[in-house]
């Protein structure tokens, strides 16, 4: 299954040998941009080591062992992720029943459609009770397993306290334990947590890579997985998410917008923002911005080249009609880039999210009829 892992081929073949060669650390931290196989190299790591299939490449990913850890619920498996306060118990009992409920649904999207955001309904980090929990686990004899496996997703969204009780558990980690920390901020990682792990780093995903595994896996068309591969900035799970709404939603909301736009239809905007009001919320606005920035950058090309080769090459008729009445140049497109990150940079600072719609709508309009 270690196949599966497209386009981190360094990564994997340092797991793969050290396995091979019995090599194998106690602790390890996977770091990188997010969206780019972390996870599963984490996971598929822990299957293979448990493996118990002969004469197969291992992990086969049908033994029961490999079964259990795709279904995130193996005995010697420990599973630590950022949460809401759960009053978690020593013994894993989580005791707030909203809490449990939301806990079960993140363990589900991520086994079906791990691609998918998944935001609870209150803050998370990684709890000091979390790491009381794990102590308490590796206290246990392990029950099958020829290694048990810990998993610490988001491990920079550790508090001083949580990180700190979490260096007693990594000074002294029992035997037949890996530990694998994951983290998109490594300079978010206390030092005495890096300097007792072994790091591998894993390289955002060309777009050739999100490409191939958009079309051979998930079935998408050719246009649609290019697109979606170039919007993505190396982040699968961005590429997956924008290509399975492109043809119904994201996709449909950007060209709306930039129709309107184009005609000056202020009403007709305030009519978008009622049908796509269950859209608005950061993570799609965040997929809008980048689809925005490809059709902007499109219509350059076509100023500039009616022969160019776009990126939404099924709507050329229409982006052609558009850039012949437009005023768009390379200048005026940079600053429209840097705009569209600026508000990037708005959402993420929770900024009015209405507000973020409105002024991307104008300044389009401007941009296109040479105002801006």
């Amino acid at each position: 299954m270690f196949r599966r892992i497209k386009g981190q081929e360094q990564p994997v073949e340092l797991l793969s040998k050290a396995i091979e060669n019995d090599r194998i650390a106690q602790a390890y931290l996977f770091h990188g941009c997010d969206g780019i196989g972390k996870f599963m190299s984490a996971l598929y790591f822990g299957m293979a080591v448990n493996c118990v299939a002969i004469n197969q490449l291992k992990p086969c990913g049908i033994c029961p062992s490999c079964h259990k850890f795709l279904n995130l619920e193996h005995p010697d498996f420990v599973y630590i992720f950022p949460t809401p306060n759960l009053e978690l118990s020593l013994d894993g009992e989580i005791k707030k029943a909203e809490a449990r409920k939301q806990y079960e649904e993140y363990l589900q999207n991520k086994i079906k459609s791990p691609w998918q955001e998944f935001f609870f309904k209150e803050s998370t980090e990684i709890r000091k009770e979390n790491i009381s929990y794990l102590a308490k686990r590796l206290e246990l004899s392990i029950h099958e397993a020829k290694y048990r496996i810990v998993i610490i997703e988001n491990a920079d969204l550790m508090n001083q306290a949580t990180a700190n009780a979490f260096l007693k558990t990594l000074e002294e980690p029992p035997p037949n334990t890996i530990i694998m920390l994951i983290t998109e901020r490594l300079q978010m990682i206390l030092p005495t947590i890096l300097s007792r792990t072994q790091p591998i780093f894993f390289r955002p995903l060309t777009r050739r890579v999100i490409e191939d595994i958009l079309i051979d896996q998930f079935e998408i068309g050719e246009t649609t997985a290019k697109t979606a591969a170039k919007i993505s900035a190396g982040n699968l799970k961005t590429a997956i998410r924008i290509a399975s709404e492109s043809d119904s939603i994201i996709r449909n909301w950007a060209f709306d917008i930039l129709d309107k736009a184009d005609k000056q239809d202020d009403l007709g905007f305030g009519t978008l923002m009622d049908k796509y009001k269950e859209q608005q919320k950061k993570d799609q606005i965040s997929d809008l911005l980048k689809y925005v920035r490809i059709l902007a950058a499109d219509i350059t090309e076509l100023v500039m080249n009616p022969e160019s080769d776009i990126t939404n090459v099924d709507r050329l008729e229409y982006l052609q009609n558009t850039a012949n009445n437009s005023k768009l140049s390379e200048d005026k497109l940079y600053d429209f880039l840097l705009f569209l990150e600026d508000l990037n940079r708005k959402i993420q600072g929770n900024a009015n999210l209405g507000l973020v719609m409105i002024n991307l709508y104008i300044k389009l309009k401007n941009l296109l009829h040479g105002k801006a």
